[in-house]
């Protein structure tokens, strides 16, 4: 996954976000296994640090929405997250991926005022286990924490970084290039095609998220983007299968 002007547009690329909605925890290997060989490219999970400095897959950060633990991520072990839910690694969900060939994107989970300590120790943890597993054409690392991006990519400047823009850049292209960064990220709303268009040109990847029905679908097809995320990501799966069908 690299910058490229002559990227061939005509195929969107269908993604699970935090693997996909079913009985089975999100952000799980379980979860994962779910969707294997349905045709789905990747998958985007959520990464976090343990207190004892392990980056561990999970998306909230109050515990309390989908556990009966109270407090973050941080504030337990490894070992006590696990004997209370089941949660993986970060370095477990990299061997998954590359064993069934499956791409990643990697969403750094932070919040600044409590989390400020932690990312240093979480950037480095990233860039450790990419490099180690050799995991860098199918995969980048994305977030709003540009500062924490950065970070990844002076640790090794052949991770690719995407960008979470919750805003309207003056200059889309001059933000990418400053952050050396690959994919664009936002919900497909918050697009439009003169954006996505000025970003392509300029040769980088565009992601509109999140696409759970054949509208927001359609939103996509329209923009042009080049992947999405989707809870459902086989349900979509199949919505482009008929398109093409019929």
């Amino acid at each position: 996954m690299e910058q490229n002007k002559g990227l061939n547009r005509t195929k969107l690329v269908i993604g699970g976000h935090r693997g996909h909605k079913s009985d089975v925890r999100e952000n799980t290997i379980a979860n994962f296994e779910q969707i294997k060989g349905l045709g789905i490219s990747y998958i985007e999970i959520d990464v976090q640090l343990t207190k004892d400095e392990q980056a561990v897959i999970y998306h909230d950060f109050d515990l309390s929405l989908k556990t009966s633990l109270e407090g973050m991520v941080r504030d337990y072990t490894l070992q006590q997250l696990r004997q209370s839910f089941e949660i993986c690694t970060l370095e477990e969900a990299v061997v998954w991926c590359k064993e069934n060939k499956m791409g990643l994107a990697l969403e750094i989970k932070m919040q600044p005022y409590t989390m400020w300590e932690d990312r240093e120790i979480l950037a480095g943890i990233i860039a450790k286990t990419i490099y180690h597993y050799e995991f860098y054409s199918n995969c980048f690392v994305f977030g709003a924490d540009y500062g924490l991006l950065s970070m990844i990519k002076k640790m090794d400047s052949a991770v690719n970084i995407g960008l979470i823009v919750p805003f309207i850049p003056a200059d889309p292209v001059k933000l990418m290039k400053e952050m050396e960064a690959v994919v664009y990220l936002n919900y497909v709303e918050q697009l439009s095609p003169n954006l996505v268009n000025e970003l392509h040109e300029a040769g980088y990847l565009v992601d509109g998220s999140v696409i759970n029905t054949k509208e927001r679908l359609a939103i996509a097809q329209k923009l042009g983007v080049d992947l999405i995320e989707s809870d459902h990501p086989e349900l979509i799966l199949k919505l482009l299968e008929a398109e093409n069908a019929g």
